[in-house]
């Protein structure tokens, strides 16, 4: 009878230890469910890639420049938008990736690739045209 009070015991203790997991809401996790654009506003991204030659010596510091060009680029992304069919633009989200490579043994070259989502307003379809 003890071992079976013991048992009971700790199932109980095991299930109220798990509910909290449960009780997650996992359409709200955000590779599941991506930041919404505000209301009126459309979702905007664009593939940004770069590619540069690696001279020997300090890569740290070749690759801090090619991320701060990769980073300018998307800056200006909202800027072009702005200027063709905007009337607002936020960049709601920024990914990139480096890698080093040697593509035919023609000499090392680092690339970075990535993505800029902005949520953007449109200019009313008259404005726009212009």
């Amino acid at each position: 009878m003890t071992k079976f009070l013991i048992r009971t015991a700790l199932s109980l203790a095991l299930a109220a230890t798990a509910l909290p997991a449960l009780a997650q809401n996992f359409s709200n996790l955000p590779l599941r469910n991506p930041r919404q654009p505000p209301e009126g506003y459309i979702s905007v991204q664009s593939g940004i890639s770069i590619s540069y030659p690696v001279a020997d010596g300090d890569s740290e510091e070749q690759q801090e420049k090619a991320l701060k060009s990769f980073y300018k680029i998307a800056a200006s992304s909202c800027t072009t938008l702005l200027d063709t069919i905007a009337d607002a633009c936020e960049i709601s989200a920024l990914s990139s990736n480096t890698s080093v490579n040697n593509p035919d043994n023609r000499g090392t070259r680092l690339s970075i690739n990535g993505q800029v989502t902005m949520s953007v307003k449109l200019k009313p379809p008259t404005a726009a045209a212009k």
